[in-house]
């Protein structure tokens, strides 16, 4: 399907951002004398009259700047081959780029300031206290800012930083191209990133083989200009981590979201400890599906049957809708809004970009979603939705600067209105074969988010080592790692096809800084929280919206503990993992 032949009502609504084009690009114009306004300030800041000047003028800047990005990276992703708005794109990653620049001198004069002399500031303008928490933020990270040259070199390099992830966009979206895949009787099907996990689904082992072996094909034909983007991200955020003094890449993407590293290791080092349960559900799905081994296209289809077929996107609204309303009307009424007032671009179309994903704007949040009629995209509107309301709580009930939560924390929200609507659905299921789909449905959450982002960060951690000693990642080099990783995680029972070799290489969060990791802990911490919300009290839901509507204002793992969930500890993980025990017994009965 082409962008133009989408119905309205299937689209985004960006004239919420900007009511046209025009009106963007004066935006964008605008920009510029509010950056002028902030340079001003240059050299001046020492003292609470410009400090305040200065940051209220950033606050607007920053508003204003965010719109301007978000509205031409829609436009953009919504058919990634349409020059236009690539250029639109272009001209808005330019200016965050040149505002960053132009900006950069910020942080070391407000380090330069004596800390006695700042606390003094508050007392002497009562309305600087609004930007405490974005202040004290800017002086927890004073030895890792550069002089005010290195500062401005380093921002001139953000655009050049983003090269690996732009290179990445254009090949896997707008150029990569699949040959069909075709089932038992030699009917061909449209074989794309959305359609992929869903052929993946097929109970027709010959229609996986086929997409699995043509998908990966594509990959394998490409996979040394897909080493040399990720070899090329790897120097990148090298590069950063050495020009601030970080001991290391992890060390410098985890402490910018203030997440010590002993969290990412307690991931690693607990899934481990436990992979044998990953083992056991392996030697499950081996039994049931009678065969001798698995294949690596035989992790994905069900091991029940649907009792439904489809699944239509105004049943999955309405199950969606039906399982928050433990939240209140309050939080209900906003979820429903969202659903019905285009906040959604819901269905694929050629050029579009792959997968789903959530994108908090000031006006409301934009969801993009790939929908098929199934229960995978069901469970993909309640992730992404539950991504928006963070989002539009955080917006709601914190100030510009302190609006935008820590990653640490985005895929909490998300995946505890997934155990949400698990809950919902398995207790309205009064068939037992339903009951086994369900269930089935919840132990694949637990391979996919929790062992094989795992897998996955684990991978990130050893090539990120390999270049910190110098060494190239090369094709070989990857496809071995990734290789050798698969045949640990999965064990005896399967077959690590060749093929999947080269999955590294479409993994797009590898061309971003260390963010997977966060799909195990934020599934462990989101376990937890959904038990506490689904059996406790009006105080644990309370406490829950709270840390929703928190944004930056605390530390993530502060944030967490206020929901009640610690997640400095391997605590969280651990009750996941034997949850994920219980559930494959539970699963094995009900087939018995």
């Amino acid at each position: 399907m082409k962008r133009k032949e989408q119905l309205v009502e299937n689209t985004w609504k960006l004239e919420d951002i900007f009511t046209t084009e025009k009106e963007w690009k004066n935006c964008l114009e605008h920009l510029d004398l509010l950056c002028d306004k902030c340079v001003s300030y240059k050299d001046v800041l020492n003292n609470p009259v410009n400090l305040l000047s200065y940051l209220d003028t950033w606050e607007e800047l920053s508003h204003d700047l965010e719109k301007v990005y978000a509205y031409a990276y829609l436009a953009s992703d919504q058919d990634t081959g349409n020059g236009h708005n690539l250029e639109l794109k272009g001209f808005a990653q330019a200016k965050w780029v040149d505002i960053s620049n132009k900006c950069s001198f910020f942080d070391v004069q407000v380090l330069q300031i004596p800390e006695e002399e700042l606390k003094g500031y508050f007392e002497k303008e009562r309305r600087l206290n609004k930007y405490r928490r974005f202040l004290e933020e800017c002086r927890r990270l004073k030895e890792h800012t550069l002089s005010e040259a290195e500062e401005k070199l380093l921002s001139l390099a953000g655009q050049v930083g983003q090269i690996p992830d732009s290179i990445f966009g254009m090949l896997d979206n707008a150029d990569a191209q699949f040959k069909e895949a075709k089932d038992k009787d030699g009917k061909s099907y449209e074989l794309t990133h959305g359609s992929y996990i869903e052929l993946m689904h097929s109970q027709d082992e010959i229609l996986r083989k086929s997409a699995f072996q043509n998908l990966y094909a594509f990959y394998k034909n490409h996979v040394n200009t897909y080493a040399s983007i990720l070899d090329g991200q790897a120097q990148v955020l090298k590069f950063e981590a050495i020009a601030r003094k970080y001991n290391s890449s992890l060390e410098a993407s985890l402490n910018a979201n203030q997440v010590p590293t002993s969290v990412y290791d307690n991931l690693i080092e607990t899934v481990h400890k436990n992979i044998h349960i990953l083992h056991k559900y392996m030697k499950l799905r081996k039994k049931v599906l009678n065969k001798e081994k698995l294949h690596m296209y035989d992790l994905y289809v069900p091991m029940v049957e649907s009792v439904n077929e489809s699944i239509s996107y105004d049943q999955a609204k309405m199950n969606v809708l039906e399982s928050i309303q433990v939240y209140g009307n309050d939080y209900a009424t906003v979820y429903e809004k969202g659903l019905n007032n285009r906040w959604i671009d819901i269905y694929e179309n050629e050029g579009k970009c792959s997968g789903a994903y959530s994108y908090g704007v000031s006006v409301h949040p934009f969801v993009l979603l790939n929908y098929k009629e199934n229960l995978d995209s069901e469970f993909t509107l309640a992730h992404e939705m539950g991504h928006a309301m963070h989002s539009y709580l955080s917006n709601m009930y914190q100030n510009e600067l302190d609006k935008d939560y820590k990653i640490f924390v985005a895929e909490v929200a998300s995946t505890c209105n997934e155990a949400l609507l698990m809950e919902y659905l398995l207790n309205k299921s009064v068939d037992k074969k339903e009951r086994a789909y369900l269930i089935n449905y919840f132990l694949e959450q637990y391979r996919t988010t929790l062992y094989r982002q795992c897998m996955f960060a684990e991978f990130e951690k050893i090539i990120h080592e390999k270049v910190a000693r110098n060494e190239r990642l090369t094709a070989a080099s990857l496809n071995q790692i990734y290789h050798e990783l698969n045949v640990f995680y999965y064990g005896e029972d399967v077959i690590v096809d060749e093929e999947i070799d080269y999955e590294w290489a479409r993994i797009p969060h590898f061309y971003m800084n260390f963010y997977v990791y966060q799909y195990a802990t934020g599934f462990s911490a989101a376990m937890a929280l959904s038990q506490k919300i689904m059996n406790g009290n009006y105080q644990d839901i309370d406490n829950y919206l709270t840390f929703l509507k928190g944004g930056c204002s605390q530390s993530p793992i502060d944030l967490l503990k206020i929901a009640g969930v610690d997640m400095s500890t391997p605590v969280p993980i651990q009750a996941a993992l034997q949850k994920f025990d219980q559930l494959i017994d539970e699963f094995d009965n009900l087939l018995d």
